[in-house]
C-alpha cells in the first residue's frame, strides 16, 4: 500500500498509510461514549486522527511512540483535516516491509545539509579567541559528535526535529558573533554559551521513533544538566580560569530567561540577557515558520 504524505491528503479520501502516534488520549463524546484522540506525524507534517468505534479493540492495538498502520478516510472540521481511523495496527519491519513501511519517512529532519552544518558549527568555533574556551567545546563535541548532529533541540516546539540540535547552534552562534560585536562583550564567553548551553539535553531526550524526556529531564531539568556536563569536562582543564567558568556557569543556568519559565536562576551579566534573547528569538522564528509551511 502507497503511505500519503501528510501534507499531501485532502478531505473525503479513503487512505492506508504509515504513521508515528506522538499523541494517544481517550476522550468522551457527547452521550458518554468513548473515543480516541490521535495526533500522528510523518516527515512532513502533524494530523489529526479519530477512532469513533471499536475503540477498546484499537486502543490495545498500538501506544504512544509506536508506527502505526491505519486505514482511514480524510473528513474536514472547521478549517483543520482530520483522519477517522478504521483500522490501526503498530507497524513493524517484519509485518509491513513488504506494503511499502519505510520508517525513516515517520521522522522528521532538517531541511539543512548535515555536513554544511557541521562544518559552519566549527568556523563559529575557530572565532572563538580564549584558548580554554575553544578547547571545552572541543573536547565536549568530539566525545559527543554523533548525538550532537542528531538530536533535536527539543520535544515538541523548536527545532523538535533529526540535527535540530546542530542547526539551532549554529544559528545561536551566527548571532551571538554579531551581537558581540555590536555589543562590546566578552565574545569568546556568550559563544560558548551558545554552543554548549542546551549539551544537557544529550542526556535528557531519549530518541527512537519519536523524542521523549527521561526522568532526568523530569526531576533535574536540561540547565543544570547541562551545567554538570560542562563543568566535569570544565575539571579535565587545568588551567580554566575560575573567573570564567563562574561566567560560563550563571550563562547556561539563566538561558530559559525567567523562574516562572523553568530558569534556575535569571540573567544578570550582559552576555547572559544576549543568549536568553537570542534563544528565545531564534527559538520563536523557528517554531512560526515551521507552522506557516
Amino acid at each position: 500500500m502507497k503511505s500519503v504524505l501528510i501534507n499531501n491528503l485532502v478531505s473525503n479520501v479513503k487512505l492506508q498509510g504509515f504513521y508515528l502516534c506522538i499523541e494517544k488520549k481517550l476522550r468522551k463524546k457527547k452521550d458518554g461514549s468513548p473515543y480516541i484522540d490521535l495526533l500522528l506525524q510523518d516527515k512532513s507534517g502533524l494530523i489529526r486522527g479519530r477512532i469513533w468505534d471499536n475503540v477498546h479493540i484499537l486502543a490495545k492495538k498500538f501506544d504512544v511512540g509506536n508506527p502505526v498502520a491505519l486505514k482511514g478516510v480524510t473528513y474536514s472540521y472547521g478549517e483543520n483535516l482530520f483522519i477517522k481511523i478504521k483500522n490501526i495496527n503498530r507497524a513493524s519491519i517484519d509485518r509491513y516491509k513488504k506494503y511499502g513501511f519505510v520508517p525513516s519517512d515517520l521522522i522528521p529532519t532538517s531541511k539543512q545539509n548535515v555536513k554544511q552544518l557541521w562544518t559552519q558549527l566549527q568556523k563559529e568555533i575557530k572565532t572563538i579567541s580564549k584558548p580554554h574556551f575553544k578547547k571545552l567545546i572541543t573536547k565536549i563535541l568530539s566525545d559527543h559528535k554523533q548525538k550532537f548532529q542528531i538530536y533535536p533541540a527539543s520535544i515538541s516546539y523548536h527545532y523538535n526535529y533529526q540535527h535540530g540540535l546542530l542547526e539551532q547552534t549554529v544559528s545561536l552562534m551566527k548571532i551571538a558573533r554579531l551581537l558581540a560585536r555590536n555589543y562590546a562583550v566578552d565574545s569568546s564567553l556568550l559563544l560558548t554559551g551558545a554552543c554548549l548551553h542546551q549539551i544537557g539535553k544529550l542526556y535528557s531526550i531519549n530518541i527512537g521513533f519519536s523524542a521523549d524526556r527521561n526522568i532526568e529531564k523530569q526531576l533535574v531539568g536540561n540547565a543544570i544538566l547541562s551545567r554538570d556536563v560542562v563543568n566535569e569536562y570544565i575539571r579535565e582543564i587545568k588551567t580554566f580560569p575560575k573567573e570564567d567558568k563562574i561566567q560560563l556557569e550563571h550563562l547556561i543556568l539563566s538561558y530559559q530567561g525567567r523562574r516562572e519559565w523553568q530558569s534556575p536562576v535569571e540573567p544578570k551579566t550582559i552576555e547572559a540577557v544576549l543568549l536568553h534573547t537570542i534563544n528565545y528569538m531564534d527559538s520563536q522564528v523557528n517554531f512560526m515558520s515551521r507552522n506557516e509551511e
